[in-house]
C-alpha cells in the first residue's frame, strides 16, 4: 500500500477486512468460533452482501489484547 494513503488515513490498516477463515487461522481456532464470537458481540461484522461476512482486523486485534 502507498504510504502517501497510510499518511492520509491512518486507521487504513486496523480497517482491513479478514474473512472468517482468515480470522480462524490467526487465532487457532475454527471459522464456526469466529461466528460465535461475532453473534456475541466480541468481534464487528462487515456484511458484504446477503451471506458474506468479513471480520475487521481492528476487532480482532481488540479481542486478542494487541
Amino acid at each position: 500500500m502507498p504510504q502517501v494513503i497510510a499518511e492520509i488515513i491512518p486507521e487504513v490498516e486496523t480497517l482491513r477486512l479478514l474473512t472468517r477463515r482468515h480470522a480462524a487461522e490467526i487465532m487457532d481456532c475454527t471459522p464456526q468460533h469466529i461466528d460465535h464470537l461475532i453473534e456475541s458481540g466480541d468481534l464487528d461484522p462487515v456484511r458484504i452482501g446477503p451471506r458474506g461476512v468479513r471480520v475487521t482486523l481492528r476487532s480482532l486485534k481488540r479481542f486478542i489484547g494487541q
